[in-house]
């Protein structure tokens, strides 16, 4: 055993200390378990943050709907604006405008550029209330969401 001990000793490393700590137990005992080191640590689930209206932390409010006043507020990220159709003009180019919460000027804008959606359909909304879903935009003043989807709008 002592021949044993001292080849051990001229050795060096984890290995060598294992051996030593069963070298060192007697018959009858159990060698205590040695925990590894080396193993990195098991992965866990990302931690989720609550859902917030701020625009620096979370430009993605997808649980939000908000009045056309209180979109000027939330100007770069995605939400729900609802409120009454005051208006739906189209400019010669056919681009389609469409007043939200009061008319010219109106406090938000839904905003269909090249047809993207029928103007006929657009028309149809003068006068409804509605839901828009999209990106909150400051354009030179005014606040808007950019119709490309009729999914876009709900009624």
């Amino acid at each position: 055993m002592k021949r044993l001990r001292a080849s051990i000793l001229q050795n060096s490393g984890a290995f060598v200390g294992a051996v030593l700590l069963l070298a060192s137990c007697s018959p009858k005992e159990t060698p205590p378990t040695v925990a590894a080191t080396n193993n990195p640590p098991a992965p866990t689930a990302p931690i989720l943050a609550p859902a917030t209206n701020s625009q620096s932390s979370n430009p993605v409010a997808a649980d939000i709907v908000l009045t056309p006043e209180e979109a000027k507020q939330h100007v770069g990220e995605i939400a729900t604006v609802r409120g009454k159709v005051f208006g739906v003009s189209v400019s010669q180019k056919g681009d389609v405008f469409i007043s939200i919460g009061a008319k010219r000027p109106a406090p938000f804008t839904a905003v269909c550029f090249k047809q993207a959606i029928p103007t006929d359909q657009l028309k149809a909304l003068d006068g409804q209330t509605i839901s828009v879903r999209g990106k909150i935009k400051d354009y030179n003043g005014q606040v808007e969401t950019i119709l490309e989807r009729e999914e876009q709008i709900l009624k």
